[in-house]
């Protein structure tokens, strides 16, 4: 801030003295506030990293963010919002480019050395029509398609996935990119090491489920509104929610029979569900993914692997569950929470949840 002219005169002095003192107030005031804005500013633009993912996703692992270009990894995450698996689009630009960092041919004009693959995605450009051609899409809206923009090149790599079979076989999609199977097995390496804690389901604390002890007595059970599944009455906020979220109707969830006593039905801790009204199996996918399921862990239903709350999920590899594909007629998603161990027709002393009692069971 320039200090003013002083002219002659007592009252001109004054005046002249308190703008320097005030300009010197000022200039204090910034340098103890200047730090404090710094820091905000770096804790803003991480968590900007760390929050840009999709809701129901993972977020960035610290490998991710000192790894990933920022603008990168803001493009992977909002083409992976389309699939499900942020990760694995980062994980096939490291493998190809290095994020779009190799100076080799092809990676910035031109094509590779093999002579048919283009762009930080390595995108095939040759063949009528390629496969650029057939995928390509103007994700900045700039009025170019150019497989060698990444914000181009990595939505069109999602479309392409998805079109080869993610989110619900990640192995057929990322064969279909790369026909060898020791890419496949290296990109599932590098999605798992980008992975980092998942984000909340629809604003729901992924991660961080809250203990919840004994309520009701003998009405330790509900029934989830509008259904007639009958669930521990702790979990049916959570049941509501998910049901909303994706499109999911119940089957299952309190029964003493039909089901083994060493697992969640007889407890009320334990839910079967199909897609319902409006919904798919892409729905069914998607929510088994966002709660923590992983193909890797799936013929265990990745028990002791799942965020709090969850204890399993059975899903595709576990048999007698997962989509028409991989149980035909006994196609259905179990999910089941932690709790203290208890009796078959019994509550469970405690139960940990996503949701609070009480708490919010919007979409």
């Amino acid at each position: 801030m320039p200090v003013p002219l002083a002219a002659a005169g007592g009252a001109r002095t004054a005046a002249l003295a308190w703008s320097q003192r005030r300009w010197l107030l000022w200039l204090l005031l910034g340098l103890v506030a200047l730090p404090v804005l710094l820091a905000a500013l770096s804790v803003g633009l991480l968590s900007g990293l760390q929050s840009s993912a999709p809701v129901g996703s993972y977020a960035p692992s610290p490998l991710a963010l000192r790894d990933i270009p920022g603008d990168y990894l803001r493009t992977y995450q909002t083409a992976g919002a389309t699939i499900g698996g942020w990760e694995y689009l980062a994980a096939i630009g490291k493998i190809e480019t290095n994020h779009g960092r190799s100076r080799a041919p092809g990676v910035r004009s031109g094509v590779n050395s093999f002579g048919c693959c283009s762009g930080p995605m390595q995108f095939s450009v040759v063949g009528q029509p390629s496969t650029w051609d057939s995928y390509g899409v103007d994700g900045n809206h700039d009025g170019k398609t150019s497989p060698f923009d990444p914000k181009d090149a990595i939505p069109a790599a999602a479309a392409y996935l998805q079109a080869s079979g993610a989110p619900n076989d990640w192995d057929a999609a990322i064969f279909a990119y790369n026909h060898a199977s020791w890419y496949v097995a290296e990109v599932k390496q590098w999605a798992e090491r980008y992975r980092g804690a998942p984000n909340g389901v629809a604003g729901l604390p992924l991660g961080s489920g809250i203990s919840q002890g004994l309520t009701g007595g003998r009405n330790w059970l509900a029934q989830v509104p509008g259904t007639s599944a009958v669930c521990d009455r702790r979990i049916v906020p959570d049941v509501v929610a998910i049901l909303r979220r994706y499109r999911l109707a119940p089957g299952d969830c309190f029964a003493l029979s039909g089901h083994s006593n060493a697992g969640e039905h007889p407890l009320g801790l334990g839910i079967d569900l199909v897609p319902g009204d409006g919904g798919s199996w892409d729905d069914a996918a998607r929510a088994v993914r966002d709660l923590g399921w992983r193909a890797a862990c799936g013929a265990s239903g990745c028990a002791g692997q799942l965020p709090s709350p969850f204890r399993f999920i059975g899903y595709n590899g576990y048999p007698g569950h997962g989509d028409p594909a991989h149980a035909g007629g006994m196609a259905h998603i179990h999910i089941s929470w932690q709790h203290t161990p208890a009796a078959p027709g019994s509550p469970a002393a405690r139960v940990q949840t996503l949701l609070a009692p009480g708490g919010d069971q919007s979409p």
